[in-house]
């Protein structure tokens, strides 16, 4: 069957069912159900996907993975509470929720995998409400989470877990009681090592760079620090329009000529990574560092491709780099460390900075990318499945 034509009958069965199907290459083994998202089986051949997270891409390929192999795969979104597997399936591939609902319907043969994509949901609230209650107390403004995790016990029901993540965040798994298989994440879009960039000016301009939820990823710790650094300049890339009430609260700030605002990047379909008319790269390029002191997350996808992109990355371990990556630890993140770290970068020996931004780089290239998670998740399903 043809790409277009699997896709199209793909859209059709999505919409009644709330299912697409990927067919096996070669003589059938079994069915494999994955529940995770379906947009990347619906769409054209002449579409493209705009948004960069990776999550598309890596669902894709977990499917092609075990098509290559021999294996039908259902799969179904890791919302869709409706679904009611009936065959026999061998595997079982769930991101979040769906493993305590589908266990009593599955083979009691079947292998079930918990892919962690965050921070158990649990941990998540907690540090959000922190965050919020920490803004409350220092500039007495009151904002609603924007990053609710599910909490379930979908750990509990799982044969495997493997996933995004590093130490820290697999320890937010601790009450499971259960090894965690490491995925590296992959990335968007791989730069060269920007061989031409001018540290000297590069080195008094920062960038954050993030998704939803500005609190728990520290965007109001880091906007205070800058609003108090005019010398210094602050890049921010995100989707800060959706978050009206944070955008409201800093008004002022956002409007300091210190501080700018660039959209949330999209992939234009000459596939470049653009932030509206704006290169992403070219935002890149213009800072050193970026600073991003998150308080849960995967692995941040943002994180590896600022890295991927030449900066240095200032980071909390909550980011989920692993311990190994050549970054800089930002153990307890405080608007006045924020600061201080900033001072200290801009102060730093250029060549310094294009060393270690170097390191960063490298270590992208070489443990983030497409490649290294189709390899990683390739193995976790011949090491660990046994397929």
């Amino acid at each position: 069957m043809s790409f277009a034509l699997q896709s199209y009958k793909n859209k059709l069965t999505n919409k009644l069912w709330g299912v697409v199907h990927i067919p096996a290459v070669g003589k059938k083994k079994g069915d494999v159900l994955l529940s995770y998202i379906t947009e990347p089986f619906t769409r054209a051949p002449w579409e493209h996907f705009t948004d960069p997270h990776t999550n598309k891409w890596e669902c894709a390929e977990i499917a092609r993975l075990f098509s290559v192999r021999g294996y039908v795969v259902d799969i179904i979104n890791f919302d869709n509470i409706k679904f009611i597997p009936r065959k026999k399936y061998a595997v079982c591939i769930d991101i979040m929720q769906n493993l305590e609902r589908l266990t009593k319907y599955l083979p009691a043969d079947c292998k079930k995998v918990m892919h962690i994509t965050s921070a158990y949901g649990e941990f998540q609230n907690t540090v959000e409400k922190q965050r919020l209650l920490e803004l409350k107390h220092r500039r007495n403004i009151s904002l609603a989470p924007h990053r609710t995790g599910v909490v379930s016990n979908n750990p509990a029901y799982a044969d495997f877990l493997e996933g995004l993540g590093n130490q820290t965040i697999h320890a937010t798994y601790a009450r499971f009681k259960k090894y965690i298989y490491p995925i590296p994440i992959s990335v968007a879009r791989e730069f060269d090592f920007p061989k031409q960039k001018d540290f000297n000016t590069a080195r008094t301009n920062f960038l954050w760079f993030g998704g939803g939820g500005a609190i728990l990823k520290g965007l109001d710790l880091v906007i205070e620090a800058f609003a108090t650094l005019p010398q210094l300049s602050l890049h921010i890339v995100g989707p800060l329009t959706r978050e009206e009430d944070f955008a409201q609260a800093y008004k002022h700030e956002l409007a300091l000529p210190n501080i700018k605002y660039y959209q949330r990047p999209r992939i234009s379909p000459d596939g470049k990574m653009r932030s509206g008319d704006i290169p992403f790269i070219n935002i890149a390029n213009s800072c050193a560092v970026l600073i991003y002191p998150s308080a849960s997350e995967g692995t941040s996808g943002a994180v590896v491709q600022a890295m991927h992109a030449g900066l240095i990355p200032i980071v909390t371990k909550q980011t989920g780099i692993s311990e190994n990556a050549p970054v800089i630890i930002c153990d307890m993140p405080t608007v006045e460390s924020i600061r201080n770290l900033a001072m200290q970068i801009s102060k730093t020996n250029p060549l310094e900075l294009r060393e270690n931004a170097y390191k960063a780089w490298s270590y992208a290239r070489e443990h983030h990318t497409q490649k290294t998670f189709s390899e990683e998740y390739s193995r976790f399903i011949g090491d660990i499945l046994h397929l």
